[in-house]
């Protein structure tokens, strides 16, 4: 389905409030029509006496079916007999004239000159009272459909976002997915609120108008359709333009939206390398790209409207020059009827303006809608999270038989890569940076999936198994510690909503994370900042660690947990990581070497392959690679 067809399924859910404003919408164009029909009683009303009025029954009346309506507005015995004497032969144009001509003349033109005043103005009042009252109701009820497709959108892609693979992220800019889920989101959302408002609207508006010019008169609405092809080919090859400009205008913004987060995020950075006016020429070198885009943009979406209304009054001048001078002759139509068809006619020019600008308003939230459908129509990393083996207590043996993995097609991350941990059992991986350490680790939780080979959890495929449990049943600690802008209670029950103050406190002293977390502002109700920005790397090291003790893993997964912290942040995290590894099955990534000379077994990774295994002791009686690193950190220890 094409991206318009989709962004109208957004409204299903909504069917009923589009149909109840498409409702108000045909009332307001039939309401606004008869506004305008008004104008003729009210010239009758205004100019014509209270005596008979002989003149409007003439032998040029029959012969002219399109001044009927003359005949019927007279209340004279002879016009009307006269009336009666030529119905029998009009078409049905002009007894609906005829008609409508005779029942105005029944309740609005009858009585002294004030009275027929007073009911007309009535008439009036009460026509642009109903219009507005529907016009109101409509507007209400499709921005509440638009509001609540954003809100669709936004939970729609907000879902996505949580559900796509690590894989996804690390080809895409944080900024530029925040840009789709804001900018985006907005830009879209027109060409269901505003544009389809506008595309029910305002062709009932001008079918509504095109039909009153018809029965007053058929020729000079010919004469009026003549431009409308020329307009209609000026709109669509300006949208199309619009569309591609849009493109290049969304693309721009999530540039300029990925470079103020990573500014906000690496402010420490910027500062600390004299950065700023680097960073303020990259940012407003790309806001000015932005505003010329978007001048360009508005400099082509604005030129359609004043054509559109050109081209309509060359139309209008040449009905008033051609119909004025049939007027004047008597050949076409009585002067009130000329008057409201040009009316309709001129009224017809606003519709057919807005239909032009609703054409570019889809055009750029067609492109704006490529880019969301483009995210949601990613592969998710579990197309059904209920789905998979459902372990029952996973004892948390882990083992990777012949992985092979890789990023991208033929730069190979880890190359037939085979461990086993056994439940219980502590092991180690070391290696220069670059080794495949990181990759591996997150290939036991199913972050990423093995080009070939398999990862087994309890002897059975991690891709087989409910992610869902098979994630909920490890711990994670990472060098990046990650935070959330909230409570420290919620940060370390971050998941575990069950679990009490007691509970939390007991994983806090276990972290040696309570003694500092009681001397904040509000203890364990004090909001840590986004990201934990308020407290220490240390601090923020060991509420991570709160968070694993707290879950109670069977499985422990350790990447560089104490590589970035001083000696004595390291010393307490390192007294912590000694209690959550007890009795677990932990794999650690090692930056010292000297922290994992106890563990049960080191893996050596180099180019993303195994090139030693065995104990420290064992591995530095062998000598190679890891010898080699530990003397090397030994004698910078030692200097």
């Amino acid at each position: 389905m094409n991206t318009y067809g989709r962004m109208l399924r957004m409204i299903r859910p909504y069917l009923g409030q589009v149909v109840l404003s498409i409702v108000f919408m045909v009332l307001f164009s039939v309401l606004s029509v008869l506004s305008i029909t008004m104008v003729s009683p009210f010239l009758k009303a205004l100019f014509l006496s209270d005596g008979p009025a002989t003149e409007m029954v003439s032998e040029q009346v029959p012969a002219s079916g399109l001044a009927l309506a003359q005949v019927a507005a007279d209340s004279t015995d002879a016009a009307r007999a006269r009336l009666e004497d030529i119905q029998g032969t009009l078409s049905w144009v002009e007894r609906i004239k005829v008609e409508f001509a005779t029942r105005v003349q029944d309740t609005l033109l009858q009585g002294s000159d004030e009275e027929r005043l007073l009911r007309v103005c009535w008439a009036i009042f009460l026509l642009f009272l109903g219009k507005n009252i529907a016009g109101y109701l409509q507007e209400i009820l499709m921005t509440y459909v638009g509001q609540a497709v954003i809100r669709d959108l936004r939970n729609l892609l907000f879902i996505k976002f949580t559900g796509l693979p690590l894989g996804f992220y690390h080809r895409n800019k944080a900024g530029e997915l925040i840009s789709r889920a804001t900018n985006d989101v907005l830009v879209a959302q027109q060409c269901v609120s505003l544009s389809f408002t506008k595309l029910v609207k305002d062709p009932i508006m001008i079918l509504m108008y095109l039909a009153v010019a018809l029965i007053l008169s058929w020729k000079l609405t010919l004469m009026a359709g003549v431009l409308l092809p020329l307009s209609l080919a000026v709109i669509v090859r300006i949208g199309k333009r619009l569309r591609r400009l849009s493109t290049l205008q969304q693309e721009q913004m999530a540039d300029l939206t990925s470079t103020l987060q990573e500014t906000v995020y690496g402010i420490r950075v910027i500062k600390a390398f004299a950065m700023e006016d680097f960073e303020n020429r990259k940012f407003l070198g790309q806001s000015q790209t932005l505003f010329g885009q978007i001048f360009k943009f508005n400099w082509v979406m604005k030129l359609s409207s004043p054509l559109t209304e050109q081209l309509s009054i060359i139309v209008g001048l040449c009905l008033l020059w051609y119909g004025g001078t049939k007027v004047f002759t008597g050949g076409i139509m009585a002067p009130d009827l000329f008057v409201v068809f040009l009316i309709v006619i001129f009224s017809m020019v606003r519709p057919i303006k807005s239909l032009g600008q609703v054409n570019n308003e889809i055009q750029a939230g067609m492109a704006a809608a490529d880019r969301i459908f483009a995210i949601l129509d990613s592969d998710p990393e579990v197309a059904d999270k209920d789905a998979g083996f459902l372990p029952g207590k996973i004892a948390g043996q882990v083992e990777l038989e012949h992985v092979s993995f890789a990023y991208v097609a033929g730069e190979p991350v880890l190359q037939d890569v085979s461990l086993q941990v056994a439940p219980g059992e502590i092991v180690a991986l070391v290696g220069s940076s670059g080794s495949g350490k990181s990759t591996l680790i997150d290939m036991i939780p199913g972050f990423h999936h093995p080009d070939a080979g398999r990862v087994l959890v309890d002897e059975h495929d991690v891709r087989e198994m409910n992610t869902g449990a098979l994630r909920r049943s490890m711990g994670i600690v990472t060098q990046e510690v990650i935070l959330f802008h909230d409570t420290v209670f919620n940060n370390i029950a971050y998941g575990l909503r069950e679990m009490g103050q007691d509970q939390v406190e007991a994983a806090a002293r276990a972290a040696n994370a309570h003694d500092f977390i009681m001397r904040l502002p509000k203890g364990y109700r004090t909001v840590i900042g986004d990201r934990g920005l308020k407290l220490s790397g240390g601090q923020r090291q060991r509420i991570s660690i709160a968070r694993a003790i707290l879950k109670n893993p069977p499985i422990l997964l350790l990447d560089e947990a104490t590589s970035a912290l001083d000696t004595e942040s390291e010393l307490l995290v390192q007294e912590a990581i000694d209690r959550l590894v007890r009795h677990r099955t932990t794999i650690v990534i090692a930056h010292r070497l000297s922290t994992i000379q106890n563990v049960d077994r080191i893996y050596m990774l180099e180019e993303g392959r195994i090139v030693q295994v065995g104990t420290h002791t064992e591995l530095l009686a062998s000598g190679g690679r890891y010898r080699e690193l530990y003397e090397m950190q030994f004698q910078q220890g030692a200097s």
